[in-house]
């Protein structure tokens, strides 16, 4: 089902070293953009919400549900995007529980319980969007670049988990803002077409909660981009 529109405000961007910290500090502005006046109707399954008179998701506590870039992997202790953010944040009050954690799949985020192929890796209790609703955010943040579609997760599985864990997310009165698949060296044309249709089928179900990433940091090959051309590049398009 498609979601109703979030506001948004502008941009800044700092700056960084590597492509791997490049590409995840590029990732904060993004994120802080929901500071400067973004609300929950992101998720609430209601498409004819008023999205002005919905309660704004700052002040209040945000919740990320991830893996290895959400984590922090491949930036300098407390560099990564979610670090970073936490770290704008707490100036007003505001707070960052992060839940990411490195080659976790969207099945493993779920609620517990949820029916599943017995391939597929069950609910993580510690992980999942039972353990950040108990957080009581206002925002859940998803970001999952690549691991499902490594692992064969077909892409409309990948987004029918998300909109599952932005149903339960609503029951409780949090938002949820999807972020998309990003770009990983060494995919195979079929990993590779997965993530271009996991960003079709959620970029549908989510609209302008769906913050579309892929295109932006990647190379001509679908790999990730280069530092240079990172930091070379217009970002107030995002």
């Amino acid at each position: 089902s498609h979601l109703p529109h979030c506001r948004t405000g502008r941009l800044t961007l700092g700056k960084a070293t590597g492509v791997r910290a490049t590409t995840t500090r590029l990732l904060v502005p993004i994120v802080i953009v929901w500071l400067l006046g973004s609300n929950a109707a992101c998720g609430s399954g209601d498409s004819g919400a008023d999205v002005n008179a919905a309660p704004l998701v700052a002040p209040g506590r945000w919740a990320v549900l991830g893996s290895s870039t959400a984590a922090g992997v491949g930036a300098p202790d407390g560099q990564g995007w979610v670090a970073l953010t936490a770290a704008q944040m707490s100036s007003s009050g505001d707070a960052v529980s992060n839940l990411a954690r490195s080659g976790l799949l969207t099945s493993q985020a779920l609620p517990v319980g949820t029916p599943l192929d017995p391939a597929r890796a069950p609910p993580d209790p510690e992980v999942n969007i039972d353990r950040a609703l108990g957080l009581t955010p206002k925002l859940v943040l998803l970001a999952f670049p690549t691991n499902d579609a490594v692992a064969g997760v077909p892409a409309a599985e990948t987004v029918g988990h998300w909109q599952l864990i932005g149903q339960t997310a609503a029951q409780s009165g949090a938002a949820t803002l999807v972020l998309s698949t990003q770009p990983r060296d060494g995919l195979d044309a079929t990993q590779q077409a997965t993530l271009d249709e996991t960003d079709r089928l959620a970029a549908a179900a989510f609209g302008p909660c769906f913050v579309a990433l892929r295109a932006a940091l990647s190379n001509a090959q679908g790999g990730i981009e280069t530092s240079q051309a990172l930091l070379a590049r217009r970002w107030d398009h995002i």
